[in-house]
């Protein structure tokens, strides 16, 4: 008599576990006879460390009789295996042939019922008699175990897995030689603006993003300071620590020093702790591009920048960039981070769709020139944003004269 294979279980599985399982408890399943009219109870007490498993399987016949094998096994995202190799304890009398299984199966959650899921395929090689272990001659089945836990409810009506799995919209082939006209422009956001409020929502900043981001390795900052070889400060040439990135962010206050007659002999600038609701500015530097290829005149952003306001004595200093970030980079963070919109929860817009849909208002604030100057070294008050909208207009106009309307 042969007990083979274990019924498959019929569950409701609502989800995939896409990150690594913790497969350590005890795991029930079913055993059916060779006509699987009769159903037995299979247990399985697993030990997960890393990524290899050990542990014990365990049954019993309808007659008493027992059976109880060492398992070893691994997991690998989804992909778990799972093999009897070694008889821990028999109570068989010769009577029953028991095959050894190896397990190949997929790990699944069962929401509905607060329950975790192993189910595939097995195949055999060896049985054990009670005396003796010989070739399998056991036919592969599938099998099925489950173990019940406590999961977190669903915070909602629905889940929300787009975001999570959106991959970048890669950018097109652009060939040098391609190119006919290109323009560097810099600008600034206001996260204080109307249409830029939900860059400064608590629930999603894109400060906190990109902070994140740093600190996990994720995305480099880089030094905005000017040299020999970067002029301009923005083109990526010394990198920064998470550390450093951070302990630029912190807000700074001016500490006077007195001596020991109470007189005021100096002061220093010391950082304090990060607060990110004072990042209200970011400045992001594009290229505008005009590809004959595809006759497509577009920008494409190259660095980001959040912007800091320095402290000085008796000086009303401008926003300078904390650091820069690699665009193109960013992007692999930017596409799972969900934008909060104030009218719609449903939007489901990411931060990379926010800025290559260009969705955002800014203003110019340089344009690539041969004195290398900005709006504000020449213009003050309204004919600095006079200067801004000529700038846009310039780039608009340029596309414009590209083609002939005909009446």
């Amino acid at each position: 008599m042969r007990y083979l294979v274990l019924s498959l279980f019929l569950f409701a599985f609502t989800g995939i576990f896409a990150q690594k399982p913790n497969l350590t408890g005890k795991w029930l399943g079913e055993l059916p006879q060779a006509d699987k009219s009769i159903h037995f109870r299979i247990e399985l007490d697993l030990k997960q460390v890393g990524n290899k498993i050990t542990g014990s399987s365990s049954f019993r016949t309808l007659d008493n009789h027992a059976v109880s094998f060492l398992v070893e096994g691994s997991v690998n995202g989804i992909d778990v295996v799972l093999n009897e190799y070694k008889t821990l304890n028999c109570d068989c009398n010769n009577q029953y042939i028991f095959c050894m299984k190896r397990m190949r199966g997929k790990f699944m959650i069962d929401s509905a019922n607060s329950l975790y899921a192993i189910s595939g395929i097995w195949t055999s090689d060896s049985s054990y008699n009670g005396t003796s272990y010989t070739k399998s001659d056991c036919a592969p089945g599938t099998f099925a175990i489950a173990r019940s836990v406590q999961l977190r409810p669903l915070d909602g009506a629905y889940k929300k897995t787009d975001m999570a799995n959106a991959r970048l919209s890669p950018y097109a082939n652009l060939r040098e030689g391609d190119v006919t006209f290109s323009k560097r422009v810099w600008r600034d956001i206001d996260v204080r603006e109307k249409a830029n409020r939900f860059m400064a929502s608590p629930k999603q900043r894109l400060i906190d993003v990109l902070m994140a981001a740093i600190k996990d390795g994720e995305v480099t900052a880089y030094d905005p300071t000017p040299g020999k070889t970067d002029p301009g400060g923005d083109a990526f040439t010394k990198r920064l620590t998470p550390a450093q990135a951070r302990s630029k962010m912190a807000d700074s206050s001016l500490v006077d020093h007195f001596d020991k007659d109470g007189n005021k002999i100096g002061s220093e600038l010391r950082a304090g702790e990060f607060n990110p609701d004072s990042v209200v500015k970011f400045r992001i530097k594009e290229d505008w591009v005009y590809d004959k290829q595809r006759s497509v005149f577009e920008p494409q952003i190259v660095g980001l920048a959040p912007l800091i306001k320095p402290k000085a004595a008796n000086m009303n200093l401008n926003y300078q960039p904390a650091f820069w970030v690699y665009f193109p980079q960013a992007r692999r963070v930017f596409a799972n981070k969900e934008v909060i919109n104030r009218n719609n929860d449903a939007t489901s817009l990411s931060y990379d769709d926010i800025f290559m849909k260009r969705l955002f208002t800014s203003y110019v604030i340089k344009e690539s020139n041969d004195k290398d100057e900005r709006i504000n070294d020449f213009a003050q008050g309204l004919d600095k944003l006079r200067e801004s909208d000529k700038v846009q207009k310039a780039l608009a106009g340029w596309e414009h004269e590209l083609w002939k309307y005909n009446n």
